[in-house]
């Protein structure tokens, strides 16, 4: 695993609003769109960007394009992988504002999440976390390594503390 190297980017601001996998399938599609025309301009964006999550169903390619002309007067310009995640995260912020998305009951227009980090978050319920486990406590009571771990309270929070340490996970 040690020749494993993501898709670097140079701005680390930019580098940090996206998770690796994002920034593999965003590159992967820039670079399609460009093998497929030559070099990427800001008029053959608005129907990529149209497709991307968070974009679909929000808004039109004629609104991307509006938006691109406003940071990209000449349509022809060409322009890079890290400009077209910058015009993504600000056209997110946009259509986020637009929908009410930052807390302004846009009626779940909005179908991404406009923060710095990339994760979904999912409540789990006393039901959901007693059954994690039960199942942890039980099949892995045996493990010679976890034996100072387990068994986890169910009531209290340990289950998370071991994963969040990695010794679940390991």
């Amino acid at each position: 695993m040690s020749g494993f190297v993501g898709v670097v980017v140079s701005d680390p601001s930019l580098q940090g609003q996206f998770t690796q996998v994002e920034l593999r399938s965003l590159k992967d599609k820039f670079v399609s769109l460009k093998r497929d025309s030559g070099h990427v301009t800001t008029k053959n964006l608005p129907g990529l960007m149209k497709k991307l999550r968070g974009l679909n169903e929000v808004v039109s390619e004629e609104e991307i394009a509006a938006f691109l002309s406003e940071s990209y007067p000449d349509s022809d310009q060409e322009i890079e992988f890290e400009s077209f995640l910058r015009e993504y995260l600000n056209l997110q912020a946009r259509v986020s504002d637009k929908g009410g998305g930052a807390g302004g009951g846009g009626g779940g227009k909005s179908s991404f999440l406009k923060s710095s980090t990339t994760t979904l978050l999912h409540n789990l319920n006393q039901a959901e976390k007693s059954s994690y486990v039960a199942h942890i406590n039980t099949y892995l009571r045996e493990d010679p390594f976890l034996k100072k771990y387990l068994p986890i309270d169910p009531s209290g929070n340990q289950l998370f503390d071991l994963i969040r340490d990695g010794v679940l996970l390991w």
